[in-house]
């Protein structure tokens, strides 16, 4: 079928048309029912004759439209022929069929808790309809699995809390606290990092925002309390500059340039660091130079931790002596006579 914009929006308003047998319909009826269509639900007005006439076409051609054609005097008027026939009754084909299977597949791969349960039941829906089909095959597309994170029991509610704005009332644990304690939070944002949770809010009467692990949630409640709006960060660009979830206090997005190894050089070039990275200079021994702007948190420090020597942080110089001390607390580790000379040649 094309895949002309629109399309199956098309063919569903004129397959309702022709099976309405009370009304005449014109070429012209048909066009000027499908724009008006249109307008109504996306705001457009642009399909012209052609358009119509191709699609009455693929009706018949590729689903087995029935479509009369009945002229009389200069006029000629489109109708099914089967008053019974309509696109909406024909079974789903073998090659539908074999897209859907695949697709569930894919979505029960990234779907290891569920948001929504209706969505749930659809893919349920679709599996039943799918093995009742056609045979079992083997699959073709693994994403990576990790083992769950706990707190993700909390998401649906969480989820629900910030769509209808809610506050909630969070017993709380953090790793560095001897007991949990509990506070009203106003939630705003879910935000997945390396397959850890994290909830963005602020806390009842805080003017701060903050993040909250979901597995160091113990519960959840709804508050009574009156919800406070978000009027402190805009998610669609607060990660811009960011790797994480972590935002240092006072700190803003800097430029950071870093010299990588030919050995390297080709991943990096290819999976870039963060969206902000960009090659400055490509060295003869095939290592480059790149640089990148963002907030020098945890998450970045961790990121540049995984690639051992083979980059060399030379701005800004907080960072680079950040990523020093790292490098020496390891080798104390693993070789503490070592680490003792290297600490006395610096």
């Amino acid at each position: 079928m094309p895949a002309n914009k629109n399309f199956a929006f098309r063919i569903a308003i004129l397959d309702e048309c022709l099976r309405n047998r009370r009304r005449k319909w014109t070429l012209q009826d048909l066009i000027d029912t499908v724009n008006d269509k249109l307008w109504d639900q996306f705001g457009q007005k642009d399909v012209r004759k052609r358009t119509i006439q191709d699609d009455i076409k693929q009706l018949e051609m590729t689903l087995g439209a029935p479509i009369e054609r009945r002229k009389e005097g200069r006029v000629t008027y489109f109708m099914y022929s089967d008053p019974d026939f309509s696109i909406k009754n024909l079974p789903i084909s073998h090659e539908e069929v074999e897209y859907l299977k695949d697709a569930i597949k894919i979505l029960k791969q990234v779907n290891d808790f569920k948001i929504l349960e209706e969505v749930e039941v659809i893919v349920n829906k679709l599996q039943h309809t799918v093995d009742t089909n056609i045979p079992e095959s083997h699959c073709i597309i693994q994403f990576e699995k990790h083992t769950v994170a706990r707190g993700t029991e909390y998401i649906d509610n969480i989820f629900y809390a910030i769509k209808e704005k809610t506050p909630l009332r969070i017993t709380y644990q953090s790793f560095n606290a001897t007991a949990p304690n509990q506070f009203v939070f106003h939630p705003y944002l879910l935000k997945e990092y390396r397959n850890r949770w994290f909830l963005f809010g602020r806390k009842e009467n805080d003017k701060k925002l903050t993040n909250l692990a979901l597995d160091r949630i113990q519960e959840i409640k709804n508050s009574l309390v009156s919800f406070i709006g978000n009027d402190l960060f805009d998610p669609d660009i607060y990660f811009e500059s960011l790797i994480g979830v972590t935002v240092p206090t006072d700190e803003v997005p800097q430029p950071i340039r870093i010299k990588v190894s030919r050995l390297q050089a080709p991943y990096i070039r290819t999976k870039p660091i963060h969206r902000t990275q960009q090659v400055l200079e490509e060295y003869p021994d095939g290592g480059m130079l790149i640089a990148l702007n963002l907030l020098c948190n945890y998450e970045l420090r961790s990121v540049l931790l995984g690639f051992g020597g083979e980059l060399e942080v030379l701005e800004p110089q907080d960072l680079r002596e950040a990523m020093k001390k790292l490098f020496l607390s390891g080798l104390a580790v693993y070789s503490p006579e070592d680490a003792n000379r290297v600490h006395a040649s610096t």
